[in-house]
């Protein structure tokens, strides 16, 4: 689990990388999570302070996100084989 930009919390969960950000109920005040997106891969999310990429490794394949730092999209940028089989 990763807190991106201090808005976007991304989660591992057992299927999916699943992508919240915080909403602030109107009539309440109350904040909570909403999730926003999700991608369908099983894997490791890895993430430096900071940047503006999240890398999620899965047995086979290694993907590389940007994440819009106005959108909280993230955005697929490069994709490559896991040949050395790193968790």
């Amino acid at each position: 689990m990763v807190l991106v930009f201090n808005e976007a919390l991304i989660v591992r969960s057992s299927t999916k990388i699943l992508f919240f950000k915080q909403v602030k109920d109107i009539e309440t005040g109350e904040e909570f999570w909403e999730q926003y997106h999700d991608i369908n891969v099983r894997g490791f999310i890895f993430y430096i302070k900071g940047n503006i990429r999240i890398q999620v490794t899965t047995d086979q394949m290694i993907y590389f996100y940007l994440i819009d730092r106005d959108t909280l999209m993230p955005k697929l940028e490069n994709v490559m084989y896991n040949f050395m089989g790193c968790n």
